[in-house]
Formats: structure tokens, C-alpha cells, sequence
């Protein structure tokens, strides 16, 4: 299929302007994530960009197509640091930029001289190959092992784009000068069929990137269900979620299973006398210390107020001390406002022995077991851990059955506290 120049600057007009109110849309839907802002301004810019190409096409005006062609490598550099910042790469704010400078540096250079745009056509297709090149290379790189469905669309996209800029990079190279041949910045050496190709690589890759936004928001939605907003680890009840995990998985192979309740010392007295804030930031450092000492098989979380769990599977209650004195000299070192003293935390350890029941009895026992042993440490001076087993001839005091009932009640799963 072969389209004349008019028709096909009219194709370009509805197309970029279709993906300009798209785009435009997607400024708004995907703000809430810096990856999916810059892919959606980037869009923005190239579907200008493409507008500006179509009306040069049409109407012979070889000024507006150039600065098309510089908006739009400026928009495809927006979306390449979009992607460096999905994977957490370093952005490279400050080079993509001077770059960008330095394109359109050279567009006002160049425009007036003979020879000016046929130079600047296979300069502008050269760096929108690069750009697609690095997209490619990020993607392959870093993109194995996370599961995506809009990546691989991206990729294929860019993989159409790099193809084409390359043709029509030679080609351009090679045509004879011709003062408009701006205008004809799409049309390679096959005529409208190699536009097309490139107009649907650009709307592939705009779907690609939204979807890939899309799950990016999705998981941090999931992940802040999860998670305790103020410490980062797992909340009530995504705790008592994988809590329920480890014990079916000990019902099934028999291998140890230990918990630690870890409460911070005198933290009421902190909260009264330096309020709330001073409150929050030790719960943090406290938590942060928890997250530094605990292996990656261990599942960490507030259980509540300044309450702490975590659960180490694959561990009996000896290998579980190991934790809780690496826990303790951690808290040790942590400041507390306004004076010269230092936190501390104390600590009950328990180990899941051979009870029979439902897993929800079982995890309700074990932290039942651990938290008893944590009220004998605040009893013996704090500062401490007590393990369980160790104490079991030591009968609690009525006072403490009560308050374990009241924290042991169930509560949904689907409800985080804390």
C-alpha cells in the first residue's frame, strides 16, 4: 500500500491527534507514579511533535516539520527516563536533558544552511534509534524475572521503531538534497508503508507503557494494604496472613517454626513527654532496626501500638536467641529525644511444638506462648529477651490470661491494625 503525501498527512493529523487526547488523559490517570508521568508528558510531546510533522507535510512549511522533529526526540527522551525510573534506575535527569538542549540546539543551527534538513532528517532518525536501542537494552536487562504484561508490548514496539529509524536514517543519507525533505521526516525508503509501520509501533508502545503503569499502581496498591503506613513492615493483618502460611507449612513438613513479640520499652513515657512525632520516629527506627536484623526468610510486621512480631520458620527457639540479641544491641544504639539515654525493647521467644489443631489455633498458641514470655522479661527489668519453654513451670498471672484473650481474638485477615 502505497499513500500520497496528502493522504498520508491527513492519516498522521487523526492519528496525533487521537494520541494527544489520550495522552493528555494519562497525565491525569497515571500521576500518581513518576514512571507513568513521564511516559504520559512524553506522549504528550510526541503526539505535538507528530501534529507539527503532519501540517509540514501538508502545507510545505519545512521550519514547523523541524521543530516537530525536535519535540519529538524530546518526548521519546521523557518516555526512555520513564522506563530507567519504572526499573529504579538512576534517571539521568541531567544528561537526557542537555541533551535534548543540545537537539534543538542543533535544529535552529542547521535550519538555515542548504543542505540543513536532509542532515538533520538522518540526525534526528539516528538519535531516535539510539533512544530506542537504550529502551531496549533497559528492558531486556532489567526487565527479566518481573512479570509484565505491558513490557513485552513496549519492547516489541520499540524493536518496529529501531528498524525503521535505521531505514530511514539511510535512506536519508542517501536522497538527494532537497530543501523540503523535512516534510517527508516519516516516509522512508518504502514509502508510507514504513510511516504506517512507525505509527503503530508509537501507539503500541503508548498501550505498553499505560499497562505497564497500570500494574505499577495496582502493586503499590496491593503493597500499602500490607504494609504498616508508619514503619514499612507488614501490618495485623497481613502478619497474621503469612502467619497462618508458615503454620500450614509446618503441619506439613514438621520443620521448626519460631516467633518473637518484641514490645519497646517505657515507649508511653516517650509519647507523654515528647509527644506523638517524637513517638512516631522512634516506632520507625525501632522498625528499621528489626528490618537490618532479621534474615530474608523472616516475616516482620507491627502487630500494634508499639508492639512487634516476627516469625522465623525453619528455626527452633535456640537459633531464634541469635535474632533477638542481634535485635537488642540494634535497639540499644538508638536515641531517644531529649535526653542521654538509649532504647530498649524486650522480647519473648517461642518455638511451635507439637499441638495439634487448626493452623489458626496453632498461630493463636504460638504467639500466645511468645507474648506470656515477654511479659516475664518486662517483669524481670526489660531490656531482654525470655524464652518460653524456659518458663513453662511458671504459671501467668490471671491478669495476663485476660490481656492475651483480649489481643488474641481473631481478627480478619483482610483488615490490617497498626
Amino acid at each position: 500500500m502505497h499513500l500520497d503525501q496528502q493522504t498520508l498527512a491527513v492519516v498522521m493529523i487523526v492519528f496525533f491527534s487521537s494520541t494527544l487526547v489520550i495522552s493528555a488523559g494519562l497525565v491525569f490517570a497515571l500521576r500518581a507514579i513518576e514512571a507513568g508521568r513521564l511516559w504520559a508528558f512524553g506522549h504528550v510531546m510526541v503526539s505535538c511533535a507528530g501534529l507539527a510533522l503532519a501540517v509540514s507535510a501538508a502545507g510545505g512549511a519545512p521550519h514547523l516539520g523541524m521543530a516537530g522533529a525536535g519535540a519529538f526526540v524530546v518526548g521519546w527522551l521523557l518516555i526512555y527516563r520513564g522506563v530507567r525510573v519504572y526499573y529504579s534506575l538512576l534517571s539521568h535527569a541531567g544528561p537526557l536533558a542537555t541533551a535534548g538542549v543540545v537537539v534543538v540546539g542543533l535544529m535552529v543551527t542547521f535550519a538555515g544552511l542548504p543542505d540543513g534538513p536532509r542532515v538533520l532528517q538522518a540526525a534526528v532518525y539516528g538519535i531516535l534509534a539510539m533512544i530506542a536501542l537504550a529502551t531496549i537494552a533497559t528492558l531486556l536487562r532489567t526487565g527479566r524475572g518481573r512479570r509484565s504484561i505491558g513490557a513485552p508490548l513496549v519492547l516489541v514496539s520499540s524493536l518496529v521503531q529501531l528498524s525503521t529509524l535505521l531505514a530511514g536514517a539511510s535512506h536519508a543519507v542517501t536522497q538527494a538534497a532537497d530543501p523540503h525533505a523535512f516534510t517527508l521526516f516519516f516516509i522512508g525508503p518504502a514509502g508510507s508503508a514504513w510511516a504506517l509501520a512507525l505509527l503503530i509501533a508509537v501507539l503500541l508502545g503508548l498501550f505498553g507503557f499505560t499497562v505497564m503503569a497500570m500494574e505499577q499502581i495496582i502493586a503499590n496498591n496491593e503493597s500499602g494494604a500490607r504494609l504498616d503506613a508508619l514503619t514499612g513492615l507488614l501490618n495485623r493483618g497481613a502478619l497474621d496472613h503469612s502467619a497462618l502460611g508458615l503454620v500450614a507449612r509446618w503441619q506439613r513438613d514438621g520443620q521448626p517454626l519460631s516467633c518473637l513479640v518484641i514490645d519497646i520499652d517505657h515507649f508511653k513515657q516517650v509519647n507523654d513527654t515528647f509527644g506523638h512525632h517524637a513517638g512516631d520516629a522512634v516506632l520507625r527506627e525501632v522498625a528499621h532496626a528489626l528490618d537490618n536484623s532479621r534474615r530474608a526468610s523472616d516475616v516482620a510486621g507491627r502487630y500494634g501500638g508499639e508492639e512487634f512480631c516476627i516469625l522465623c520458620p525453619h528455626t527452633d527457639e535456640h537459633q531464634a536467641t541469635a535474632l533477638a540479641n542481634r535485635i537488642l544491641r540494634k535497639v540499644r544504639a538508638i536515641p531517644l529525644p531529649g535526653r542521654e539515654c538509649f532504647a530498649s525493647v524486650s522480647i519473648g521467644v517461642a518455638q511451635l511444638r507439637g499441638e495439634t489443631g487448626s493452623k489458626e489455633l496453632l498461630w493463636r498458641t504460638l504467639f500466645a506462648d511468645a507474648d506470656r514470655a515477654l511479659y516475664l522479661a518486662k517483669q524481670q527489668g526489660r531490656d531482654r529477651y525470655v524464652v518460653a519453654s524456659a518458663t513453662l513451670e511458671d504459671a501467668p498471672p490471671p491478669a495476663l490470661v485476660r490481656v492475651v484473650s483480649q489481643i488474641m481474638a481473631p481478627a480478619p485477615l483482610s483488615q490490617g491494625q497498626g
